[in-house]
């Protein structure tokens, strides 16, 4: 094992990690919320990882050069470095279902000076990173045919709730800021 692979392991243990270190508010029977998105997220991540790791292992689509380990290793930090500021800049309106309570806020710091959803650019940095640094097309095939437009859906979905919940006042919010990546989208 070379030392990219000790990196990418240590960081995926710290991506497995936020689900011990940030724990989801739970739903309250007045919130307005989603749960059903986060299940089909989580499959298909679980997929492009599966897909991946298999892929690389028997050499399906894929390829082995230190420099696409490296882009693959610098993106899934990236992508956790953005997840985890996000989730601190949320506090303990964090949660994994798309929820709006009474009482939550449109968050303007961090990330979300720049982004609507750094949260969804930093879990979609990991997974493609995951698929980059195993060298496995078939894994980033996966991971944009697949994973991609069911986060585009979450992404619709929250918006629509919180032009629910605040209105006007988000769609002025979301005016000044990219979707998901800073400076294209």
């Amino acid at each position: 094992m070379t030392v990219l692979d000790y990196i990418f392991i240590g960081l995926s243990i710290i991506w497995v990690g936020e689900f011990l270190l940030f724990k989801s508010r739970k739903t309250e029977a007045t919130d307005e919320a989603d749960g059903s998105s986060f299940p089909w997220i989580l499959i298909s991540v679980i997929a492009v990882v599966a897909i991946s790791l298999v892929s690389r292992e028997f050499g399906i689509l894929a390829t082995e050069q230190a420099g696409i380990q490296t882009i693959g290793v610098v993106l899934v930090g990236l992508g956790i470095f953005l997840r985890y500021w996000g989730i601190m800049e949320l506090g303990k309106q964090f949660t994994r279902d798309v929820q709006v309570r009474d009482g939550d806020k449109l968050v303007s710091k961090g990330p979300y000076r720049i982004l609507r959803h750094p949260l969804y650019t930093g879990l979609f940095s990991i997974v493609l990173g995951f698929s980059v640094y195993t060298g496995s097309i078939l894994g980033v095939v996966t991971a944009l045919l697949f994973f991609t437009p069911l986060l585009l859906r979450r992404m619709q979905l929250e918006e629509n709730m919180l032009i629910g919940a605040f209105g006007p006042e988000y769609k002025t919010w979301r005016e000044s800021r990219y979707r998901l990546f800073p400076f294209i989208y």
